[in-house]
């Protein structure tokens, strides 16, 4: 994919009192009075038109590209998946017709495809659809970051080595089934691809494999299979799409205004009518309860929010030095203050009953991190940048307290304010010191941890931001997805799990519960742990408004 350069803005962090916010619905209103900004135009709830809170700007919508939050929120409106998830984060099928169906070896899956699908422009969806986007996925030539999800299936690797110019594990037997073969046991490969936004054959088959990524459709993605299809996007102002009539179930919402603002201004407008939905920070709850017309809802997240350091750095290699960091933070602290209690301290990045595996809870101890930090050599006189993206309450926050403790304990951090565009580029040259950012999956399929945390899935093929390398956990993670048995394969990811701990690849800093608020002339909206809603969460069918 491109990488756009960036810019830096020098402004200060820190929370925002209640003046400001009042500052922001003035001005929001002062510019609804001068604008023609359409999304203005229904401040008050025209009847089927929704106006969303989109929490950064987005930058491409291609599942082709790395994971970036604000674009998968955008894709899951106008491309369908397979599978989504419950509010239990299990598959539910989505332009699958039912569970996959998995060989007593885990060497076979086939889905079976929901009859009479189409895609927004009326043409059939079918199996060639699902072939032709997991083969552009398993394929580094296309740009595809997500070519090591696809590492288990037949063909995959002649296809990334250039010896093969299709995915042979996937294949079309008819219209409406798919089948998958792979060299191993992988019973956890729906759970891995299955939420991945289904592509276009029809518009993208004769566009070249090499650089895929690139094409044009992706900045206007005019033709899709999801609820919504793509309109217009206006720079910093807002994502326009209107309901799409061939979505496989009616949708009674016509038109959906996603709109990049700071969580003050959202929560700002949700006051005024001119934002009907959005994720609010857990400080703002005692205010947004009291306002009028506003429902709060909130769900657990099965990702989390965490701290990167890029371990390309000599400094960053020694694992105690990892430890002393996660040790000088107080997390449960910032849960309790920052998040208003509405989440919890992690300490792996497995969920669930796996994580419980994880033996060192890192309490903390600036002491300890201090003790740390002098036996693994390290030198305070040299700055370490911590770059974060601007706009959420709770991280706009903790970065101060953040550069507060570890100061405590000898570490000279400098913050640095950035946009998606800029920090995605730090990643791939290296450049970055800290990065604080937040999100994934990690409930439904246990093996996505392999994406951020294996030494092949550093960034850009995958998800390793942190770039770090353990052959062990490797090992540990490729033997337990390689197993059918269920409980042997809960056993060897809770043995991945204790590894990753002692390891401290991220410092984990909570789990935070998303917190969504709505008018009350929206109705049927369920809350999704994600604010990205890559898992697929949200049932788009049952949105109505009064």
């Amino acid at each position: 994919m491109t990488i756009r350069s960036g810019r830096t803005r020098a402004r200060g962090p820190g929370r925002r009192a209640v003046a400001a916010v009042l500052g922001g619905v003035l001005a929001a209103g002062a510019l609804a009075a001068c604008s023609s900004d359409p999304t203005q135009k229904s401040a008050g709830g025209d009847a089927g038109v929704l106006n969303m809170y989109l929490y950064q700007k987005p930058k491409t919508f291609s599942p082709l590209a790395p994971n970036n939050g604000p674009d998968q929120l955008v894709m899951s409106f106008i491309f369908d998946s397979l599978y989504g998830s419950d509010g239990s984060y299990g598959l539910k099928p989505h332009l699958a017709a039912a569970a996959p169906e998995v060989s007593g070896d885990a060497r076979t899956i086939t889905v079976k495809l929901k009859p009479g699908l189409k895609w927004s422009d009326g043409k059939p969806l079918t199996a060639r659809d699902v072939v032709f986007t997991y083969t552009a996925l398993a394929d580094p030539e296309t740009g595809s970051a997500q070519a090591g999800k696809f590492a288990a299936v037949a063909g995959a690797k002649e296809l990334a080595g250039g010896k093969a110019d299709s995915l042979t594990g996937v294949t079309a037997p008819d219209a409406t089934t798919v089948k998958i073969t792979t060299t191993r046991p992988a019973a956890g490969l729906p759970g891995l691809i299955g939420n991945t936004p289904i592509l276009p054959e029809h518009v993208l088959g004769e566009v070249p494999a090499k650089g895929l990524g690139d094409n044009a459709f992706f900045t206007e993605p005019t033709v899709g299979s999801g609820a919504f299809t793509f309109v217009d996007y206006k720079t910093d102002q807002y994502v326009e799409l209107k309901a799409n009539p061939n979505f496989r179930e009616p949708v009674s919402v016509k038109k959906v205004y996603l709109k990049p603002v700071t969580s003050d201004v959202a929560t700002a407008q949700l006051r005024t009518g001119e934002m009907d939905l959005t994720q609010v920070s857990p400080t703002d709850l005692p205010t947004v309860r009291k306002m009028d017309g506003v429902k709060v809802v909130s769900a657990q997240s099965p990702g989390f929010t965490r701290i990167a350091l890029n371990q390309s750095q000599k400094r960053f290699k020694d694992e105690r030095v990892r430890q002393a960091f996660l040790t000088a933070i107080d997390r449960k602290g910032l849960v309790d203050k920052v998040l208003g209690g509405a989440g919890k301290v992690v300490n792996s990045s497995f969920y669930g009953e796996l994580a419980t595996s994880a033996a060192n809870d890192y309490a903390y101890d600036p002491a300890k991190a201090k003790s740390l930090l002098a036996a693994a050599g390290w030198d305070g006189s040299e700055p370490v940048t911590l770059s974060w993206i601007p706009g959420q309450r709770d991280r706009d926050t903790a970065v101060t307290v953040i550069q507060s403790q570890l100061k405590a304990v000898g570490v000279n951090v400098e913050l640095k304010q950035v946009q998606a565009d800029e920090l995605l580029s730090s990643y791939e040259k290296k450049s970055y010191d800290m990065a604080l950012f937040g999100g994934g999956n990690y409930a439904t399929e246990p093996s996505t941890v392999a994406t951020i945390d294996a030494c092949d899935q550093a960034y850009p093929a995958g998800g390793n931001v942190a770039h770090f390398c353990d052959p062990e956990l490797d090992e540990l993670l490729s033997k337990a997805d390689s197993v059918a048995d269920a409980a042997q394969r809960t056993s060897l990811f809770q043995e991945a799990a204790k590894v990753e701990n002692a390891q401290v690849p991220y410092l984990w800093l909570y789990n935070p519960d998303a917190v969504w608020a709505h008018r009350t002339r929206l109705s049927g909206f369920e809350p999704a742990g994600l604010p990205t809603n890559e898992v697929g969460t949200w049932d788009f069918a049952n949105w109505k408004l009064s």
